[in-house]
């Protein structure tokens, strides 16, 4: 996860010499130059309202906003018809997920979630190559990169998008109540987290009890990780992953990172994992196949 925090210290300058103008009645008085009426909102800012922040208290900006930080990449907002398709797939697939498995509904994602979802156009690429996905930065806000380029009927696109939301979602989770460090820390050693991680292929890291090499990173990422990439995968497919590994310590220890996080979400929250899971792939399947209504749609 690349949480950046930007703290901009803003100096108060007191105005020593204020100029009063003395005038005869309140009709001198001028209003300034600045429109602080609150402006109606558009078709896609009402459906933002309607669908994210009325219902969950969740705002969703796509418009420029320098003040986000990047000032050291070229990144561009993504065009406004690409942002209800991609809003729409986080709704279904993770947020109407959590909705379902939760024993409380609405509530649960209400009460933990990001406070706003910040959406850019392209990709966010790094200096070693790499390309980050998405961020969250302190639990507060997500933000999604690449929205121009998701394609919401095509099976890996959406799963490539929503994965980064359900991967930033555990670590507002893990912010919120904290998973057992140490029992993780039993199963993988230190050593063989490395910041290096891109430079190895997914089949080697599985070797040694990851589910992906990004979940090299450190305990953090790895807990996500395991998380998230059980949840973007079919029943088949996470059963056929398993059989498909070469090496019995590898499953070995994936399991047992596996039987960690299905306690966690069971002792923190009362959700069953694998029933979320479960609700995370019909919604993806509905979402491929443009089957699905927003109930909060006008």
């Amino acid at each position: 996860m690349n949480i950046y925090k930007n703290i901009k210290k803003v100096g108060l300058l007191s105005m020593l010499g204020l100029a009063f103008v003395s005038c005869d009645n309140d009709n001198d008085l001028r209003p300034s130059g600045f429109d602080v009426s609150e402006q109606p909102k558009g078709v896609l800012d009402q459906w933002i309202y309607d669908n994210y922040t009325k219902p969950y208290n969740i705002e969703a900006t796509y418009k420029w906003n320098q003040a986000f930080g990047y000032y050291d990449k070229v990144l561009t907002p993504p065009k406004e018809e690409n942002v209800k398709p991609a809003l729409q797939m986080v709704k279904k697939i993770w947020l109407d997920s959590y909705a379902d498995a939760a024993k409380e509904k609405e509530k649960f994602v209400k009460g933990i979630a990001p406070r706003q979802f910040h959406l850019i156009g392209s990709y966010n690429v790094n200096n070693d190559g790499t390309i980050t996905l998405g961020e969250a930065g302190g639990g507060a806000r997500i933000t999604l990169f690449n929205t121009n380029y998701v394609k919401n009927n095509d099976l890996e696109s959406v799963r490539q998008f929503v994965h980064t939301v359900q991967h930033e979602y555990v670590h507002i989770l893990n912010q919120t109540r904290d998973f057992d460090r140490v029992a993780w820390a039993e199963i993988s050693k230190g050593g063989l987290y490395t910041s290096s991680w891109y430079l190895y292929e997914d089949p080697e890291s599985n070797a040694l009890g990851f589910v992906t090499s990004y979940a090299r990173s450190n305990y953090d990422e790895d807990f996500a990780e395991t998380a998230s990439f059980i949840l973007m995968k079919t029943k088949a497919e996470w059963e056929q992953f398993l059989a498909e590994l070469t090496s019995e310590s590898g499953k070995k220890d994936i399991l047992a990172k596996v039987d960690l996080v299905v306690a966690y979400y069971k002792d923190e929250f009362d959700i069953d994992f694998w029933e979320l899971r479960d609700h995370a792939e019909r919604n993806t399947n509905d979402v491929v196949s443009g089957n699905f209504e927003e109930t909060n749609e006008n």
